[in-house]
């Protein structure tokens, strides 16, 4: 049973969903910094993996297990939402219905497109924060969080890329953009794991909290 006397899992639990959401959200505009093609939504969506990293480190794989699948429930209902807010009929003198269709259109193809490849990254990473704690001992929480983020976003990264704007670019830039995309959440992850670092040793020291998984069920299903 989970325990109820976190003081923090809840709000980081929201910060994790927000993000996903709002990284889903502004996702389908590609930005262009010089020759570098980005998603707007990779702006948000690699400080989902450092969370992940800190949920693991500080809770537990089962807790940080009920934050991934919590998001991705709700990212599938935002997705739902949004295909039935486009389906239903507007005001008839509404000039924005058709930029509305196209727009919140892509989105959700984003949001559902991300459910299968979010799911396998962030479990994933948390696997490998968890087993790799109990490996070393606890030891270079920032080392294990680089490795299970690394590997977690390359793998989503080489599903999410081509699912979501192959036929939308020509290859050689949808090559270009999943270099882009997973240097930047490379780089990203680096610059953010002093902070993580930081958050971590505050946490457990706010919980009083030092957990390992030597004996957690790693199945991703079982919620």
């Amino acid at each position: 049973m989970m325990n109820t006397n976190f003081k923090y899992y809840t709000q980081l639990s929201m910060i994790f969903v927000g993000l996903l959401l709002t990284a889903n959200v502004v996702g389908a505009k590609p930005l262009l910094f010089g020759p570098i093609i980005l998603p707007a939504g990779l702006l948000l969506f690699p400080i989902t993996y450092v969370l992940g990293d800190i949920l693991t480190e500080v809770y537990g794989f089962a807790q940080s297990r009920r934050v991934i699948w919590g998001a991705m429930l709700c990212n599938l209902f935002m997705s739902f939402m949004c295909k039935i807010a486009i389906q239903l009929p507007a005001v008839s003198d509404w000039a924005h219905n058709e930029a509305y269709a196209q727009v919140l259109g892509s989105s959700s193809r984003l949001m559902a497109i991300s459910v299968l490849t979010y799911f396998i990254g962030e479990f994933m990473n948390a696997y490998i924060v968890a087993k790799l704690k109990v490996k070393m001992h606890g030891r270079l929480f920032w080392a294990r969080a680089l490795c299970g983020s690394w590997i977690g976003e390359g793998i989503e990264t080489a599903l999410f890329i081509p699912l979501a704007f192959y036929g939308t670019m020509p290859n050689g830039q949808l090559l270009q953009l999943a270099f882009s995309y997973y240097s930047f959440k490379v780089i990203y992850a680096m610059c953010a794991m002093p902070l993580a670092s930081h958050l971590v040793r505050m946490l457990k020291n706010k919980e009083n909290l030092e957990i390992y998984d030597d004996k957690a069920n790693f199945n991703p299903f079982v919620v």
